[in-house]
């Protein structure tokens, strides 16, 4: 697949899983969540959407297992609504990036001190 179209395609899969989460009322059982990114296989055969949550480990975890548990419809809404021919399997991931990012401005704020 095009590198070009492969990134447009994230981008519209990410924003589409973004508003499912807030128009199906999801967001009052998930909570407080953002969709970061989305790596999509070549084939289309997969997806990974990363979803950075704000809250407890205990609420973040009930949250990702909501969205597990919603992953069928998502799935199969996100592709309706892009007019996909193939459904790609969608799987939920915690995006650890801003907590390594916190993590390495505690050091270097420890460093400079």
């Amino acid at each position: 697949m095009n590198e070009i179209r492969k990134k447009k395609l994230e981008s519209q899969i990410q924003r589409e899983v973004a508003l499912l989460i807030i128009q199906q009322k999801l967001k009052a059982e998930v909570g407080f969540v953002s969709v970061t990114r989305v790596d999509l296989a070549a084939d289309l055969s997969g997806c990974r959407v990363y979803l950075s949550f704000f809250g407890t480990d205990t609420e973040n975890h009930r949250s990702l297992s909501v969205l597990q548990g919603a992953r069928h419809f998502i799935q199969s809404s996100v592709s309706r609504k892009l007019r996909l021919r193939q459904t790609p399997q969608f799987a939920f991931e915690v995006d650890r990036s801003i907590e390594e990012g916190d993590r390495i401005l505690e050091i270097i704020e420890k460093d400079r001190t």
